[in-house]
């Protein structure tokens, strides 16, 4: 008789609970990687331009324009605050994603180390019954052959 682990419905919907919750890390981590690059490279444009209005100036930029690239700048420093609250809330988010996956994997582990132990004792259960068959087997034999 094979080894049957009555819990392996509940193993195989863990598993699958496990998976779902590395997706949603995963994803978790992909969104507030993007968010910061998108932060760096919009660090990197403000201070270029910053750079570069000052070596127009000395080479005879309009006022206007300058004015303009100025209120540039300061929108986007605007946007520099939100996604900077973006990055929290996304690593927030990664945070939550990660701990549920953490206790997914620990739910996983528990029932596969359950099935480890319960096919351990089930292998050396049949070791047992099949040293006893054969211990019975051998004793059979040696009466019948002193009985005959």
């Amino acid at each position: 008789m094979a080894f049957h682990f009555k819990l392996a419905p509940l193993l195989r919907l863990r598993q699958s609970i496990e998976r779902q919750r590395a997706l949603r890390l995963q994803e978790a981590s992909l969104a507030l990687a993007r968010a910061q690059d998108a932060l760096a490279q919009l660090d990197r444009f403000l201070t270029d331009s910053a750079q570069s209005d000052s070596t127009s100036l000395s080479a005879g930029r309009r006022a206007a324009e300058l004015q303009f690239a100025s209120l540039y700048r300061e929108n986007l420093k605007y946007l520099r605050e939100e996604l900077q609250s973006d990055i929290r809330d996304l690593e927030r988010k990664r945070q939550k994603a990660a701990s549920e996956y953490h206790q997914a994997f620990r739910e996983r582990e528990v029932l596969e180390t359950m099935r480890a132990h319960q096919c351990r004792d089930y292998q050396q259960y049949e070791l047992r019954r099949q040293q006893r068959q054969l211990d019975a087997a051998h004793l059979l034999q040696r009466w019948r052959h002193r009985s005959g």
